[in-house]
């Protein structure tokens, strides 16, 4: 039954991409129409509008992978070295067992101590894994095997689509919010309160009224965008422990990481949700509450491993506060 659910997750997020596209296109067109209508520029506003969701959404599907990889400093992997090959042998392995073909291509981050771990790629035959040196380094293979897991869920439920997509949008709207405002405030200068310049007036409380309307729909974005970033790490947790049957590979690999103080070098703030764990180490991450859970990247590192290893999490906050990075054994 649950792998049965985790195909429909891989149907439904790929409806939601092409509902996306379609809401977005439709949403950049009309403020262009708005716009053309009231001032009687033609189509020009419309055309523009248009043409900025052209270009995020294809900057998105066709540079992001790209893009991503190269702001982190990734390399492909060399299997003349040991440590390399085994990580490739593990992706290949997880690859067959989630029907991945091809396999995705991997790639490592050096020098970054930190342990953890990404994937990007917009469709499955086009997909890549990252992990950061640290994690070659400080995880045996069962940790790696299921913190890969994680990542291979990603790229076969299809989380990177939608999410890119989704960034994409966001990223679109703040650009029309800076041109609404300029433009805004440009006009409100040249009208310079006169009456003979009423048009120019009119057309700045309009162009502020859509970059105060944009501002407010790049903030609601961003909140569902971390939402489902939230959202989409549990699910990638669920479907690693179906895929490997063994959820302390990856509960490990996660105690692991919470008890490295250490920043990523490589993450900023416009990459860091795609990592399996907040590369920043923002405090917000390992909070719960009203605003913790509108503005963190990740659901607190705790509470997955309570989930995985069925404790509670006051117990693993102990546990971790006593430097413990295997879970206890039942025994103990």
């Amino acid at each position: 039954m649950a792998v049965i659910q985790f195909y429909e997750e891989e149907r439904r997020n790929i409806r939601k991409s092409y509902f996306l596209v379609f809401l977005f296109t439709l949403m950049m067109g009309f403020f262009g129409f708005i716009i053309d209508y009231l001032f009687g520029t033609g189509p020009w506003f419309t055309l523009v509008f248009l043409g900025i969701a052209l270009i995020q959404v294809l900057i998105g599907v066709f540079s992001g992978p790209s893009l991503i990889l190269a702001s982190t400093g990734a390399k492909p992997v060399d299997i003349r070295n040991p440590e390399h090959k085994q990580l490739e042998n593990i992706v290949n392995e997880l690859s067959v067992a989630t029907g991945l073909r091809p396999t995705p291509k991997v790639y490592y981050i050096p020098g970054d101590p930190t342990i953890n771990a990404f994937a990007t790629g917009l469709k499955k035959d086009k997909a890549f894994v990252c992990v950061t040196e640290g994690l070659l380094h400080n995880l045996n293979r069962e940790e790696t095997q299921g913190v890969l897991a994680h990542e291979l869920s990603h790229i076969h439920n299809q989380d990177m689509l939608y999410m890119t997509l989704l960034a994409a949008i966001v990223g679109a709207v703040v650009i029309i919010q800076i041109f609404a405002f300029r433009g805004g405030f440009q006009a409100l200068a040249f009208s310079g309160g006169s009456r003979k310049d009423s048009g120019c007036g009119y057309a700045a409380v309009f162009l502020l009224a859509v970059g105060l309307a944009a501002t407010v729909f790049a903030f609601l974005g961003r909140l569902i965008l971390l939402a489902v970033s939230r959202q989409r790490e549990y699910l990638a947790d669920a479907h690693a422990v179906e895929i490997t049957r063994n959820p302390n590979g990856l509960s490990s690999a996660l105690r692991k990481i919470a008890l490295v103080p250490v920043r990523s070098k490589a993450a900023n703030i416009a990459t860091a949700s795609l990592f399996m764990a907040d590369p920043l180490k923002r405090a917000v991450n390992e909070r719960e509450g009203f605003w913790a859970n509108l503005f963190s990247t990740h659901p607190p590192l705790y509470i997955r491993i309570a989930r995985l290893e069925a404790k509670s999490p006051d117990q693993v906050i102990r546990e971790l506060s006593a430097g413990e990075a295997q879970p206890p054994s039942s025994g103990t």
